[in-house]
C-alpha cells in the first residue's frame, strides 16, 4: 500500500515499524458541543483504512483521545452552569453515539485526556529536565527555540509564527503552553508545580507514548490541525529523547466547506452529525464522504447526498443476481484502495462489481467501506409495515408516522391503504 504523507509531501510505502502490526493514532473531538460532518469525514476516512489494514491481515491498533478538559469545555460549562464532567461526558456520548450510528466501529481505544494526568504530568518534568521547557508565574511552556526542525511539518516560515494564545510571560510568541497554573474548577489537578490543568497539545503526546512508544506509525487528523497542533505534538515527543521521526505517515483529510467555506464551529456554519443522520441515512453519508479523496476539499450540499443516495441505490437495484467473481473488478478496487486510498476510483469498481454481479465481492468491500451495497431482506419491512398498520388501526397515528417517515428516509416506499 502506498499512502501519501505529509511531512514528505510525496506517497510512500507504507512501511510500518512492523511487518504485521499498524499503530495509528488519530486526534479526537473536544467534547463540548455536537460533532458536525467535518468531523464525520475524518473519522469515516480513518475508519475505512483501519478495516482495509485489517482485511490485508495486519494488526492495527487505532487509538483515538477525547479532549474533555479545554478552555471550551469549561466556558460552555459555566455558561450552562454545570460541572465540567457533566458537560463533557454528555458530549463524549453524543460523539460515541453518531459514531456508533455511522458505522465507525473500527477504533481500538477511546483515551480521555482527564483519565492520563500522571501521563501528562510526567512528560512535562522530562520536558523540563532537558530544558526544552520552562516555568513562568502563568504555567510551563516548551521553549520552541530548542527545537531545530520546527516548522517541518507545516513548512511555514518560522520567523512570523505565533501561538494562538499570547502571553507577557513567555520568553518567545510562538512558545506553547504544556500546563497552565491556577484553578480551573472541576478540571484543576495537583503537579509538582503548583495546581492547574494540561494545555490541548501535551494531552496527546502523552497518550501515544504511552500506548505506542515515543515512535509509531500513522498520525491522522484534519488539515486545520498541522499547525499549530501537530508541530507541538512533533516538538513535544521528539524533545523527549530525541528519536526522529515520531511519525513516518501523517495523514490529513481534506476540509469539507459550505458555501466554500470551511465547516467549522467558529464559523458557526456546521452540519452537525445528528441533523445529517435526519435526512439522510449512514449509507448515503459514508458514500457522500468517499466519492472524494480524502485529500481533496468536499462541498456540502443537498445535491451531493442526494446524487450518493441515487448512486448507492443505483448499486443495489443491479445486485440482485449472483454471477459468480468478477476477477478484474475486484483487482480494480484492491488497487484503488492500495493507491493512497483512493475511495472515489474504489467506488467506480464497487460499481462494476455490481453490474458483473459479484454479490460477494459487494458484501465483502462493504464491510471494508462500511456501506451496505445489497437491498435488504424484505421480512422486517413486512413486519414494519404489519406494526404500522395496527397501530393506525388503534388510531395511534403519531407513532405509525414516526415509523413511516424513517422508512421513508431509508430509501422505503410506503403506500398506506384507505383506513376501514
Amino acid at each position: 500500500m502506498e499512502l501519501y504523507s505529509t511531512l514528505s509531501r510525496t506517497v510512500e510505502p507504507l512501511e510500518t515499524l512492523y511487518s504485521d502490526r499498524v499503530s495509528m493514532f488519530v486526534c479526537g473531538p473536544t467534547v463540548y458541543d455536537y460533532s458536525h460532518l467535518g468531523h464525520a469525514r475524518t473519522y469515516v476516512i480513518f475508519d475505512v483504512l483501519a478495516k482495509y489494514l485489517r482485511w490485508t491481515g495486519k494488526e492495527v491498533f487505532y487509538l483515538q483521545n477525547i479532549t474533555d478538559v479545554d478552555d471550551k469545555v469549561i466556558i460552555r460549562a459555566k455558561e450552562e452552569g454545570v460541572q465540567q464532567q457533566d458537560l463533557s461526558r454528555k458530549f463524549e456520548t453524543e460523539f460515541l453515539r453518531d459514531m456508533q450510528t455511522l458505522g465507525i466501529d473500527s477504533v481500538s481505544h477511546y483515551a480521555r485526556a482527564t483519565t492520563h494526568i500522571p501521563e501528562i504530568i510526567n512528560q512535562i518534568g522530562r520536558l523540563l529536565n532537558r530544558n526544552v521547557a520552562y516555568i513562568t508565574e502563568t504555567g510551563i511552556y516548551f521553549n520552541i527555540d530548542s527545537f531545530p526542525r520546527n516548522g517541518e511539518l507545516s513548512r511555514q516560515d518560522t520567523t512570523h509564527r505565533i501561538s494562538r494564545v499570547t502571553d507577557s510571560t513567555k520568553h518567545n510568541p510562538a512558545d506553547f503552553v504544556l500546563w497552565k497554573l491556577g484553578e480551573y474548577g472541576q478540571y484543576t489537578w495537583d503537579s509538582p508545580w503548583g495546581r492547574g490543568r494540561p494545555g490541548w497539545h501535551i494531552e496527546d503526546t502523552a497518550i501515544t507514548e504511552k500506548y505506542f512508544g515515543q515512535q509509531y506509525d500513522i498520525h491522522g487528523g484534519g488539515l486545520d490541525l498541522i499547525f499549530p497542533h501537530h508541530e507541538a505534538e512533533i516538538a513535544q515527543m521528539e524533545s523527549l529523547d530525541g528519536r526522529h521521526p515520531m511519525v513516518r505517515y501523517w495523514l490529513h483529510t481534506g476540509f469539507l466547506t459550505v458555501n466554500e467555506e470551511k465547516m467549522s464551529k467558529s464559523l458557526g456554519n456546521f452540519i452537525t452529525i445528528k441533523d445529517a443522520l435526519k435526512s439522510w441515512d449512514k449509507d448515503t453519508i459514508r458514500y457522500f464522504i468517499l466519492i472524494s479523496h480524502y485529500r481533496s476539499p468536499a462541498q456540502a450540499t443537498e445535491e451531493g447526498f442526494a446524487n450518493a443516495k441515487k448512486a448507492l441505490e443505483h448499486i443495489r437495484a443491479i445486485a440482485t443476481e449472483d454471477m459468480g467473481e468478477d476477477a478484474e473488478g475486484r483487482t480494480a478496487f484492491t488497487d484503488a484502495m492500495e493507491s493512497d486510498l483512493n475511495t472515489p476510483v474504489a467506488l467506480a469498481a464497487i460499481h462494476t462489481l455490481a453490474s458483473h454481479g459479484d454479490i460477494g465481492a459487494l458484501k465483502e468491500f462493504g464491510e471494508i467501506l462500511g456501506i451496505n451495497f445489497m437491498r435488504e431482506n424484505s421480512a422486517p419491512i413486512s413486519i414494519l409495515q404489519d406494526i404500522r398498520t395496527e397501530l393506525r388501526a388503534r388510531k395511534q397515528f403519531d407513532i405509525a408516522d414516526m415509523i413511516r417517515e424513517r422508512m421513508i428516509k431509508a430509501g422505503i416506499t410506503i403506500t398506506d391503504p384507505p383506513l376501514r
